[in-house]
């Protein structure tokens, strides 16, 4: 899947990345100087030097408990990762194997195959060299599942997600009190 970049100033579309795996969530490191990418099906976060764009994507994380959809960073000097739900191993079969994906999506209905354990969500909190300190997960069933995006904020982390009709808080020990997500991108207005 490419990645691409639209200038507002030019008008223009670019291509940044070509063969991605289902590239989705994307956050910009605390010192400003990569690019965190989700990359969902692949179980990975990549990560991109921003002033080299054209080297392409290192691994930053792979082999993830879990399918990464948003990242955001973390009052600590950390990250979030949002969990959709728990690693299928028919998925990773799949995603080995095309031929196999390709007749899978034409003689199975997605709901016997692609979805399996997208009713279990999680966060995972990794520190700024890529390596997993704590997970969270919601239980079976949970009030929270297939959680798709998260949000530090004043020392609250809100979890929600596509499928949800609600939004969970979790209140986190040793967090900054005072710490604003947005303000740590954009800094204070």
């Amino acid at each position: 899947m490419p990645w691409l970049s639209f200038d507002p100033l030019t008008g223009k579309t670019s291509t940044v990345c070509d063969n991605l795996v289902f590239p989705n969530g994307v956050c910009v490191t605390h010192d400003g100087r990569h690019l965190l990418v989700a990359s969902t099906w692949a179980c990975s976060i990549l990560i991109f030097d921003l002033a080299n764009m054209k080297a392409g994507p290192r691994i930053f994380l792979d082999g993830l408990p879990g399918y990464p959809d948003n990242i955001n960073r973390s009052s600590d000097g950390g990250y979030w990762v949002a969990l959709a739900g728990m690693r299928n191993p028919v998925i990773d079969l799949a995603m080995k194997h095309p031929e196999l994906r390709r007749r899978m999506t034409k003689q199975v209905p997605p709901t016997n195959w692609l979805f399996g354990n997208l009713n279990v969500g999680g966060v995972l909190k990794i520190n700024g060299g890529g390596r997993i300190i704590d997970a969270l997960w919601d239980e079976a069933h949970g009030p929270l599942y297939m959680i798709t995006s998260m949000r530090e904020h004043e020392g609250g982390l809100y979890l929600g997600g596509v499928t949800n009709n609600r939004i969970g808080r979790l209140t986190l020990d040793g967090a900054v009190s005072d710490w604003i997500g947005p303000e740590s991108y954009w800094g204070k207005p």
